[in-house]
């Protein structure tokens, strides 16, 4: 697969487009560094392709989604832990111990996991998907925050 890339500037910014030729037609698959407001964006992965107001919507909704989902993740990772220290009055031995430590670390890669995921989206630096993700994080907080008395 060819691949060049060329740089740009413009309006005081720096702008790099890839141009990958899969056909006649070469497609243009741009890489923003910064805020932009232009529906045409490449998400995560090359075959998940804002093309028009229809799919930006579909995209912000699954990112928003996620944000929620994070937010869970969070409150799920809080609520075991309170779980486990209500009923530690059990003998503290070592398999409790690598039990619990398993647990929480099996809460702690997907938790990373998708907050990574969620931070390469954020940086496409479209501001409907970066608003989405805001917004998505801020409703699974107000939802699973609420029950844990922070």
């Amino acid at each position: 697969m060819n691949m060049p890339m060329t740089m740009t500037t413009g309006n005081g910014g720096m702008m790099m487009n890839m141009t990958t030729m899969s056909g006649p037609v070469a497609k243009r698959h741009r890489m923003w560094m910064w805020y932009h407001v232009d529906v045409e964006d490449t998400v995560l992965f090359k075959s998940w392709t804002v093309f028009d107001a229809g799919t930006m919507v579909w995209t912000c909704f699954v990112i928003a989604a996620a944000g929620i989902v994070l937010e869970a993740l969070k409150y799920a990772r809080w609520a075991t832990e309170q779980h486990i220290k209500s009923h530690q009055k059990e003998e503290n031995s070592k398999s409790n111990f690598w039990k619990h430590h398993i647990i929480d670390s099996f809460y702690h890669f997907w938790q990373l996991l998708l907050a990574y995921i969620l931070m390469n989206v954020y940086m496409v630096y479209s501001v409907y998907i970066c608003l989405s993700l805001c917004l998505g994080l801020a409703i699974g907080h107000f939802i699973f925050a609420s029950r844990t008395g922070i």
